[in-house]
């Protein structure tokens, strides 16, 4: 870690100094006496736990942050937690954690970032979790956490924690409307329905048309339309015994530019042709559109779409025997993604869409915890096991630009026993220990339906253990010290995007499990009476066997276009993370977060050469080693905000003002290390203002997003099919400056 270090440390000095007067982000919210931060309760670790207690770096955003960011799904999250950045599969797998994702979408490979919604891990293709309008707060976890999340959370964790039943009649409203066509409705219910059982429900409603404009129709693309509802009945018939019973449904629809040579442009080497039609330049493919920087204009005949939805339930049984508690949590669920995508979109192939796929998810899972009592006792317990059930098929079929159809499906059955316990070895000194045992049987079918392929199927099993131990040190009540050490694997997989492997006689062999080891130590910290919380941690982790997928780049335009998921030397990530909030005044809290992070490729030996490489640029037979920074990832990131609320004394109701301030330094996208697929340091500035009622009720704001017109790509790709350089850019949505409205009705 030394390196980093030593090139970061006037950087780091000026991250901690401004952490001291103007700490950050996830904001604890007020004491109830009006002067320090009032304790934050997290449960990413299946109990109940104050932040400041547990020998992890842990960040905690709750809905109102969320709302006051932009933030309505996962990919959005890096605005709130700088730990949350890298390059990931596709835009509705779980983001990447200090650099560290799945750049796999294939059925059979799970991702490294676990999602735990309500106690329930989710299962890698649900998008049960993508919404983030119905939620109380999330918790991140960085670095791995397999022990008690399994082997799918060996890059981090991302805790999702909805609304419970509460024990008087509440209710809240909540809409939002933008200049650039998002409208965010949702609201909640809740209250008793006897004196032993009570009921919740909520729902929500998020619209965005999208930040391209396709100039053949006029539609805009790239946007979302997605609806929900949960619902809850709780049921305490004694103070030791609760039963939770909870339902769902949630549907999203898209609809996008095509995957192939579909643009916007924002780059075109002049003469850029199409390489099925090399007498046709990608200019004249695309009449109408704006080629340039920042490009919002595509010209298509025909766009994508594509649709999720997810249904199920779960059933939390919590019973306090007096000795501990037991809990058994079993779930449910049915999730459906039909997607049909558009080739090119240009005027030949009006008539043809292609691929068509309908990932079909089935999951059940069990899982049985004992819990030691709460208390101030020398030794804390949780002992538990899981058991998940997960039936993942994909039927694919393309009809233009080499039509195949084929049905696979992939199969993970999984069984794990884990413990974890903290005992007081010496006064005010912890140790903690934990150790997860985990069972996979895998097992895929891959039918080539077209008879281009001999069907294939095949099982396997695997075991391995995975654990952690941390020790940490209270200095005083509120200086607290901790180092923890974990290793954790991602289990063996098929990469059923390999049609290749699927047909020979073997069949697909399992790949190899991802392993790592993970050191962190840190301080977490209270000063002025609370007033001002500082957390502090640094980190080393170490990837083997890490796990990419990346498309062949192609040489003859006969060829079949292939995506292989292979296996990296050798990944390692290090840095330092800073977490502050300071309530100045009752009526003042500032805060930041703050990320220096160094993630780099060490070894890939093997790796496709990206397009265009050269043999001076270190291309050598098609291959090259690949060494250099994981995609997404800079290496500064600050978080910054700032609230405020003026008393009115003659009106009913306060004013209020926000803003929030966001950079990050320069970061790559290119697995490959293609260096045009960049994007150069930028910075945001969003601010509120509004009124609230001095004793609750209501809240206005008006908001603007990105004040300075700041543009900049969430992610920068190489048109493959291109006969000279030709760059594609994807806009965030925070891209361009919009402004908006807000209300909230609480009763």
């Amino acid at each position: 870690m030394q390196n980093i270090f030593r090139n970061s440390v006037s950087t780091l000095s000026v991250v901690v100094m401004a952490a001291t007067f103007a700490p950050v982000y996830a904001q604890a919210p007020a004491d109830s006496n009006g002067g320090g931060m009032a304790d934050i309760v997290v449960t990413a670790q299946k109990r109940t736990e104050n932040v400041q207690n547990v020998p992890k770096s842990v960040a905690v955003v709750s809905q109102a942050k969320l709302t006051e960011a932009g933030v309505t799904n996962l990919q959005d999250l890096s605005r709130v937690a700088p730990s949350i950045q890298g390059t990931s599969a596709g835009p509705f797998s779980p983001p990447a954690i200090r650099g560290i994702s799945s750049f796999a979408l294939s059925i059979g490979v799970l991702t490294k970032t676990g999602i735990v919604l309500d106690d329930i891990p989710q299962p890698t293709f649900s998008t049960l979790a993508n919404e983030l309008s119905d939620v109380e707060r999330i918790e991140v976890l960085p670095g791995p956490q397999s022990t008690l999340s399994g082997r799918n959370a060996a890059g981090g964790l991302i805790n999702i924690v909805t609304r419970s039943p509460a024990k008087t009649l509440t209710a809240r409203f909540f809409g939002e409307q933008t200049d650039d066509r998002q409208s965010r409705i949702n609201g909640f219910i809740s209250g008793p329905l006897s004196s032993t059982v009570g009921a919740s429900i909520s729902a929500y409603y998020n619209k965005w048309d999208g930040p391209y404009r396709n100039v053949v129709d006029g539609k805009r693309l790239n946007g979302f339309d997605q609806k929900g509802v949960r619902a809850k009945i709780q049921w305490q018939p004694t103070e030791d015994f609760t039963a939770t019973l909870t339902g769902f449904y949630t549907k999203g629809s898209f609809d996008q530019t095509p995957i192939v040579s579909g643009g916007p442009y924002i780059s075109l080497a002049p003469g850029a042709a199409f390489a099925f039609l090399p007498t046709s330049t990608l200019v004249s493919l695309h009449p109408g559109a704006y080629v340039g920087p920042y490009s919002r204009e595509v010209s298509v005949q025909r766009y994508g779409h594509s649709e999720n939805e997810n249904k199920g339930g779960s059933l939390r049984l919590d019973y306090d025997t007096g000795l501990g508690t037991v809990s058994s949590i079993t779930s449910y669920s049915v999730g459906d993604q039909p997607r049909v995508d558009s080739f090119g979109g240009f005027p030949m192939f009006g008539s043809f869409v292609a691929p068509e796929t309908n990932t079909n998810v089935k999951y059940a899972t069990q899982e049985l915890r004992l819990a030691s009592p709460k208390g101030n006792g020398r030794l804390q317990y949780l002992f538990g096991a899981f058991y998940s059930d997960t039936n993942n098929a994909q039927p694919y079929k393309r009809t233009v630009l080499f039509p195949v159809n084929w049905d696979r499906s992939s199969k993970t059955k999984s069984l794990a026993i884990y413990g974890r316990s903290t005992y007081e070895i010496l006064p005010e000194t912890n140790l903690t220990v934990g150790l997860r045992y985990q069972h996979d049987d895998q097992s895929y079918r891959f039918n080539f339906t077209d008879g281009s392929g001999t069907n294939s199927s095949r099982s396997f099993n695997y075991d391995f253990v995975t654990g952690e131990a941390s020790l940490q040190h209270n200095f005083t009540r509120d200086i607290k010290g901790y180092v923890t050490y974990a290793n954790a694997q991602t289990g063996k997989a098929y990469d059923l995007e390999d049609n290749v492997g699927a047909s020979s006689a073997a069949g697909l062999q399992p790949l190899n499990s991802e392993k790592v080891q993970s050191v962190e130590g840190g301080f977490k910290t209270q000063w002025l009476d609370r007033k001002l919380t500082f957390n502090i941690s640094a980190f080393l982790a170490s990837y083997k066997n890490y796990q990419v997928q990346a498309m062949e780049p192609l040489t003859d335009p006969n060829q079949i276009p292939r995506i292989r998921l292979l296996t990296v030397g050798r990944v390692v990530t290090k840095g330092i993370e800073v977490s502050a909030a300071f309530a100045v005044t009752p009526n003042l809290r500032l805060g930041l977060d703050g990320s220096l992070l160094d993630a780099q490729i060490l070894e890939y030996p093997g790796a496709q050469c990206y397009t265009w490489q050269t043999a001076a640029l270190g291309c050598s037979g098609g291959t090259q080693n690949r060494r250099g920074t994981l995609p997404g990832t800079s290496k500064l990131r600050l978080t910054g905000s700032i609230n405020y609320t003026q008393p009115l004394p003659t009106m009913p109701f306060d004013a209020t003002f926000g803003a929030i301030f966001r950079y990050q330094s320069r970061s790559y996208f290119d697995v490959l290390g293609d260096p045009l697929a960049t994007q150069a340091p930028y910075g945001l500035v969003n601010l509120t203002a509004g009124i609230k009622g001095r004793k609750g009720g209501y809240r206005a704001e008006v908001f603007v997003n990105n004040l300075t017109d700041q543009h900049y790509y969430s992610t920068v790709t190489r048109d493959i099919f291109a006969t000279n350089t030709a760059l594609l850019g994807s806009l965030g949505r925070d891209s361009y400056r919009y402004f908006g409205a807000r209300v909230t009705f609480d009763f």
